[in-house]
């Protein structure tokens, strides 16, 4: 489930708790952990497609990491809530980025299915 306008909680710039789970979210899905480190375009949407796809994860499931404060270690903590999330949503927290093909390119037309003869079909 998305969540239209989630936001990272409120305390990430204020607990050293909850800004260390988050930065071990980034580093358990090999995602850059600021936006300063980026080098590249690609990198710079590799980590906004991330923190997107971990706001909207805090927000969803809450109550699941906040049991967790500062009573896990927060390396422990993003991993068992990355599986737990998995299994409670069937989704990853952060799902693949996807592909918008550079302007250069043609426009792809669709197949019209109606015209499309299908062998076998009446």
């Amino acid at each position: 489930m998305m969540v239209k306008g989630a936001t990272l909680p409120s305390d990430y710039e204020t607990d050293p708790w909850v800004a260390a789970f988050i930065c071990e979210l980034h580093i358990f899905f090999g995602t850059p952990v600021t936006g300063i480190i980026c080098k590249s375009k690609e990198d710079k949407l590799q980590y906004l497609w991330a923190r997107i796809g971990i706001a909207n994860a805090l927000t969803v499931e809450e109550s699941l990491w906040r049991a967790m404060k500062n009573k896990v270690n927060p390396e422990i903590a993003a991993e068992e809530f990355a599986r737990r999330y998995f299994k409670i949503t069937n989704k990853m927290i952060i799902e693949q980025v996807p592909y918008f093909s550079p302007k250069s390119e043609e426009p792809r037309a669709l197949v019209d299915s109606a015209r499309q003869k299908v062998p076998g079909a009446i």
